[in-house]
């Protein structure tokens, strides 16, 4: 099969115009191919951040990373009554709003292997569902606790390390509160001390506080 391997190369060739017989000049035709497509799909990521950016923005759900848009408003219909009193006097009580955001962002749990996930955008509320979306790991509940107590003027960042769990021991994001002191893990409905935490998942803190860089949440779920 080696000759079917040197016709396809002598055809790619022949299907830029030319023959090369130099090998350098062979290898810098063949990289100038591959420069030429990777950039083509960059500008097209780019474009579609962008694109997907000014939508969010229009709409004023804007994107907060992992292709997940913020429509606070429509988080909102999902809460009782009472919990939404609770969520607007949102300094009076900032424990019990997170101890609600936990329980529905805890309801269930799955994963997606799409590969283009930006071209299926989700929106914040879906998290709130009965039936959430399937991209629905512990990346995403805490992106979304972390904007959501953001918004509400309650500082809370996101954290990343290694866990022991009953699952096993595996890479895992959670949510800090600065001004508590405390925890909150969306994934498994949990609100405690930070020593508390420890004790219970034993963290080890690979990169400390981080953020998801937008670039990468609208190609990778």
């Amino acid at each position: 099969m080696r000759w079917l391997g040197n016709l396809i190369f002598i055809l790619m060739l022949w299907s830029q115009g030319t023959f090369a017989f130099s090998c350098s000049d062979t290898f810098k035709k063949l990289a100038g191919m591959v420069l030429d497509k990777t950039a083509l799909i960059a500008v097209a990521a780019g474009g579609a951040w962008a694109g997907s950016e000014g939508v969010g923005q229009m709409n004023q759900t804007p994107l907060i990373g992992l292709s997940i848009y913020f429509d606070y408003e429509n988080i909102l219909s999902y809460l009782t009554q009472e919990e939404r009193i609770i969520l607007q006097a949102r300094h009076k009580n900032p424990e019990r709003i997170i101890e609600i955001l936990n329980k529905y962002l805890s309801q269930r749990s799955g994963d997606n292997t799409d590969i283009w996930p930006y071209l299926n955008p989700l929106m914040a509320s879906q998290y709130f569902s009965e039936t959430p979306p399937q991209a629905n790991m512990c990346r995403h509940k805490a992106l979304i606790l972390k904007t959501i107590l953001n918004h509400l003027g309650i500082e809370a960042k996101l954290r990343t390390g290694t866990v022991d769990a009953d699952s096993g021991r595996g890479e895992h994001v959670w949510v800090y509160v600065p001004s508590l002191k405390k925890v909150a893990d969306p994934m498994n409905n949990v609100f405690v001390d930070e020593a508390r935490y420890d004790e219970l998942f034993h963290p080890s803190l690979n990169l400390g506080i981080t953020h998801f860089a937008k670039p990468v949440g609208i190609m990778a779920r």
